[in-house]
């Protein structure tokens, strides 16, 4: 019984420590909602192209869809060209806030698009490149995370 009883604490505690609620477990006070504060959200996109196509898709990218980019004048992605494990690329997106999450094509993404299209010829054209661009993934995994501003940063 008390085997018991000290195993259900200890899952207990366990589960307060990995959602962050220790703290509140141990005081009178209740949480409270709380918004982050001087930090950076990222859209971190990790790319492993097909075999042989990683140089192929740096050229769709440096051709095309960078000077789309510097044209539109939209965020470009701060790229990680991998040594090392299971991903050939990682891009990182700085976004402004979360709410950037909430569009499913955000205003960027909008004015990147069209000039991408101008700089193609046609909208078909610009289908055509990103199909094969496309083409050229094995997988893709997109996640978000968020990067705490150093003091020199939040005084900026």
């Amino acid at each position: 019984m008390l085997i018991g009883k000290i195993f259900k604490l200890s899952v207990i505690s366990a589960m307060m420590t990995i959602f962050g609620l220790s703290h509140f477990a141990y005081s009178e006070e209740l949480p409270k909602a709380g918004k982050r504060e001087n930090v950076d959200y990222y859209e971190i996109v990790l790319v492993k192209y097909k075999s042989g196509m990683a140089r192929k898709a740096g050229k769709v990218i440096k051709d095309h869809f960078a000077p789309a980019g510097r044209a539109a004048g939209t965020p470009h992605p701060f790229v990680m060209h991998m040594q090392t494990g299971e991903w050939d690329s990682v891009f990182f997106w700085k976004q402004s806030s979360m709410g950037n999450f909430d569009w499913y094509m955000s205003a960027n993404e909008g004015k990147w698009f069209a000039e991408f299209v101008k700089q193609s010829g046609s909208k078909e054209k610009a289908d055509k490149i990103l199909a094969d661009y496309n083409a050229m993934i094995a997988h893709t995994s997109k996640q978000i995370g968020h990067n705490h501003k150093s003091k020199e940063e939040k005084a900026e």
